[in-house]
C-alpha cells in the first residue's frame, strides 16, 4: 500500500480583497501571460490524501452481502463507497453526498465522487473519490473532507438558516460587486448594488446544492444578463465560512466564483472553465495541417458505435456531438453565423473550396466543415478510450441513458473576439462545451486554427481531463497552479499520441502550432534528447514556470518519455481506433485517460504520476510499470522526488524491482 499526502488547492483559492487587483488577461494558447489567482491573495491549500492499494486492495464488505441488498452492481459499489470512507476515515454517511458514481465499460473499475455537506449543504472543496475494481476491491482513493471536530467548533455553521431571515437581494447584489472587482470587464460594482434585479428559485447545481437565478444583471456582467448562485460552504484555514457559488459566463469566460456570504463579501476562490486553446472534404485526422497533406473527401467517417445516428442531424454543421459555426463577430451567439450546407440529398456532401492563397474567410465554409470534423472525430475517439456517456462527455442525447445529456460542444471557427489563440470551456456535465478558435496573424494571408488538428485536439482534451477529474459534476478540479498546467500538458500530449505513425522512432521531436505560427509555440520541442528539450520537475521552481502552459510542458515532455518508452517496448497501432491495448500509443492513450478518473481533485505532479502507474497496473498488470517510471524518473519526478508551497526537490530513481535507471 502506498499512501500519498499532499497539501492541494483544491479550488483557486484566493483573498480577492476590496477591488484592489484585477485579472487583466484571459486564458490563452500560446505565451500570452494566463492570470494567476494566486497573485490576488494568499492560496489557500487543504490536506487531501491519496491512498493507494495497488498491491493489496481493501475488501470492505463481503460481495454477498453487497448484492443481497441493493438494486444494482453500482449501487452496491456506491454502498461499498460509503463504507470504506466510515471505516477508514471516519466519515459519516450522513456527511456525504454521492455526486457521480459510474462503472468504466473497459477497465471494470467503479468511480465513486463524493462531497461532504452540512446541514444539506455542500463543502465546496470537501471532496472525495474512491476507485473501485470489479471485485468490489477498493484500489485507491482521496479525500480532502473538513474533520468533523472542524465542523463543531465552528460558529458559523447556523448561518444560512439566519440569513433566510435577511435581505437576500442585497446580500448577492454585494457579492456581484465584489466579483465584479476581480474580473477584467469594465463593471461598475458600485451600480451593481443600485440596479433592479430578480431571482427564479429552483435551481439545482451538478452537485446537488440548491440555488437560484438572478436575472438583471447588465449584459457586460454575465451573457443574457443572468447568472447562478448557490449557498455552499468554503474550508478555510480550519474553519467552515458561507460562500455564495456564482456560476457566471462571459465572453471569454465562465467564472466558477466563491464569494463570502458573511459581512466581508471577499472572493474567496475563483475557478475558469474556460481553456486556451456522410462525406466531407478535409483534412483527414492523418493530415495535422496544410503543411502535411492536402485535403480529401472522406465518406461516412463516424464511428457507428460512438455515434450510432452519423454526426450530421440535418443538412448542415449540427449533430448530436457538435454544431459548429463561424463567429466573424466574436459574440458567441449562433444567431446569423455561416453554417455551410451540404451537398445533395440523401447523401449529404460537405465538399467546399480551399486556398491558403486567401484570406481565411474565403473558405468559411471549409474552416467549419473542417472544425465539424476533428471535433467529431474527437468525440469518437474519446469515447472508445472511456470518455463515454457515463463518464460525461459532450452529447445531446446519451444512448445509453448513463451522463447527462443536452451539452454538445458548440464550436466557433473563425471567432472574431481574440487573435493568435484558442479556447475550450468545460462546465459541468449537461452544459454545452464551447470552443473558439481564431485566425492567427503572424503570416500573410493570416492563417486559420480550425485548420490545424493538433491545436483542436488540443482545446477538446480539456474538456477530457476537466470532466474526467474529480467527476463530471465538478468542473474546478484543474484549477490553475499545477493541476491546472497538468491540464495543459494533458492537452499536448494527447495531440502528439494522435500524431504518432508507423516509422517514427523516439528521435522524432514534435512542435505545436507551427503551422498557424510559423514556428512552435512552446519553449522547446517535445523530445527525449535532454540536449533538444532540458525540461525536468526542477524547472517549475524557475519564475517563468509559473504560468499554466510552461508548467504543462514539463508535465507533456515527462509524458512524452513516458509514451516512447512503452512504444519501444510494444509497438505503435496504425489507427488507434483500434483500440489495441497491445501497442504503446493506445496504451498511453488510455492510461492517461484511466488515470484521469483515479486521480483527485485538483491533483500534484506525484499525485498524476500514481494515478497513471496504478491506471497501468489495472490495464496490464503492471508490464509496462518500469517503463512508466524510467520515463518520470529521467525527468526527475523519480521515487524520491516530492514538493512543498515553494520547492520541488528531483530525484532520478526508479524502485528496486526496475534496477538502475
Amino acid at each position: 500500500m502506498a499512501i500519498v499526502k499532499l497539501s492541494i488547492s483544491l479550488v483557486l483559492l484566493l483573498a480577492c480583497v476590496g477591488g484592489t487587483q484585477r485579472i487583466v488577461s484571459n486564458n490563452v494558447y500560446p505565451y500570452a501571460q494566463r492570470y494567476r489567482i494566486a497573485s490576488l491573495g494568499s492560496v489557500i491549500g487543504t490536506s487531501s490524501t491519496f491512498n493507494i492499494y495497488t498491491e493489496k486492495p481493501i475488501r470492505v464488505v463481503d460481495t454477498r452481502y453487497k448484492r443481497s441488498d441493493v438494486e444494482s452492481a453500482l449501487d452496491g459499489n456506491i454502498k461499498i463507497a460509503s463504507v470504506y470512507l466510515q471505516r477508514n476515515h471516519a466519515i459519516s454517511p450522513s456527511s456525504v453526498r454521492i455526486t457521480d458514481a459510474y462503472t468504466d465499460q473497459a477497465s471494470g473499475i467503479t468511480h465513486v465522487y463524493a462531497k461532504q455537506v452540512v446541514g444539506g449543504i455542500g463543502i465546496a472543496n470537501g471532496l472525495a473519490n474512491v476507485n473501485i475494481d470489479r471485485h468490489g476491491n477498493v484500489i485507491s482513493s482521496s479525500q480532502s473532507f473538513v474533520p468533523e471536530p472542524v465542523q463543531a467548533g465552528t460558529n458559523t455553521l447556523d448561518f444560512w438558516t439566519k440569513s433566510e431571515n435577511g435581505n437576500r437581494t442585497e446580500q448577492v447584489k454585494a457579492a456581484f460587486g465584489s466579483l465584479a472587482n476581480c474580473t477584467s470587464l469594465d463593471v461598475d460594482a458600485q451600480g451593481i448594488m443600485s440596479s433592479e434585479i430578480s431571482f427564479v428559485d429552483g435551481f439545482e447545481t451538478t452537485t446537488g446544492d440548491s440555488g437560484f437565478f438572478v436575472h438583471g444583471l447588465s449584459a457586460d456582467m454575465a451573457l443574457g444578463g443572468q447568472s447562478s448562485v448557490s449557498k455552499e460552504w468554503l474550508h478555510l484555514d480550519r474553519r467552515v465560512v458561507p460562500v455564495w457559488h456564482i456560476c457566471m459566463q462571459q465572453s471569454k469566460h465562465w467564472w466558477s466564483a466563491y464569494v463570502g456570504a458573511d459581512t466581508d463579501n471577499q472572493v474567496h476562490a475563483l475557478c475558469d472553465w474556460t481553456y486556451n486553446y456522410d462525406a466531407y472534404n478535409v483534412l483527414p485526422r492523418n493530415i495535422v495541417s496544410p503543411d502535411n497533406g492536402s485535403p480529401q473527401l472522406v465518406v461516412d467517417p463516424a464511428n457507428p458505435s460512438t455515434s450510432p445516428h452519423g454526426w450530421v442531424t440535418g443538412n448542415t454543421t449540427t449533430g448530436n456531438n457538435v454544431w459548429a459555426q463561424t463567429n466573424p463577430s466574436g459574440k458567441g451567439t449562433l444567431v446569423d453565423n455561416l453554417r455551410p450546407v451540404a451537398k445533395g440529398m440523401p447523401n449529404k456532401v460537405f465538399d467546399f473550396p480551399f486556398n491558403t492563397a486567401q484570406e481565411p474567410d474565403k473558405y468559411a465554409d471549409f474552416a467549419v466543415t473542417q472544425l465539424f470534423y476533428t471535433v467529431n472525430v474527437m468525440h469518437d475517439l474519446s469515447f472508445v478510450y472511456g470518455f463515454d456517456e457515463a463518464a460525461g462527455n459532450f452529447q445531446d442525447i446519451n444512448f445509453s441513458g448513463k451522463g447527462v445529456g443536452g451539452d454538445h460542444v458548440v464550436a466557433f471557427a473563425q471567432d472574431g473576439s481574440d487573435v493568435n489563440n484558442a479556447m475550450f470551456t468545460s462546465p459541468p456535465d449537461g452544459q454545452s462545451g464551447t470552443m473558439k478558435m481564431y485566425l492567427w496573424t503572424a503570416t500573410t494571408p493570416k492563417r486559420d486554427g480550425d485548420l490545424e488538428q493538433d491545436i483542436v485536439a488540443h482545446e477538446f482534451t480539456h474538456g477530457i481531463s476537466n470532466r474526467l477529474t474529480g467527476g463530471p459534476s465538478n468542473a474546478d478540479c484543474l484549477a490553475g497552479g499545477e493541476p491546472g498546467g497538468m491540464g495543459e500538458g494533458w492537452s499536448d500530449i494527447v495531440a502528439n499520441i494522435l500524431r504518432i505513425r508507423q516509422g517514427m522512432t523516439r528521435e522524432h521531436n514534435m512542435e505545436m502550432g507551427r503551422y498557424v505560427n510559423g514556428k512552435n509555440i512552446r519553449m522547446y520541442p517535445y523530445s527525449t534528447s535532454m540536449a533538444t528539450n532540458p525540461q525536468t520537475f526542477k524547472y517549475l521552481d524557475k519564475a517563468e514556470y509559473k504560468e499554466v502552459h510552461s508548467i504543462g510542458e514539463v508535465w507533456a515532455t515527462m509524458l512524452y518519455e513516458v509514451l516512447w518508452n512503452i512504444i519501444d517496448e510494444s509497438g505503435i497501432s496504425d489507427d488507434l481506433f483500434k483500440h489495441d491495448i497491445e501497442k504503446g500509443n493506445s496504451i498511453m492513450l488510455q492510461i492517461l485517460l484511466d488515470g484521469m478518473k483515479l486521480q483527485p481533485c485538483n491533483p500534484l505532479f506525484i499525485d498524476a504520476r500514481e494515478a497513471i502507474i496504478q491506471a497501468e497496473h489495472n490495464l496490464t498488470g503492471g508490464k509496462y510499470k518500469c517503463a512508466i517510471w524510467r520515463g518520470f524518473s529521467k525527468r526527475g519526478l523519480g521515487v524520491g522526488a516530492s514538493a512543498n508551497k515553494t520547492a520541488h526537490t528531483e530525484d532520478f530513481g526508479v524502485p528496486p524491482e526496475c534496477g538502475e535507471h
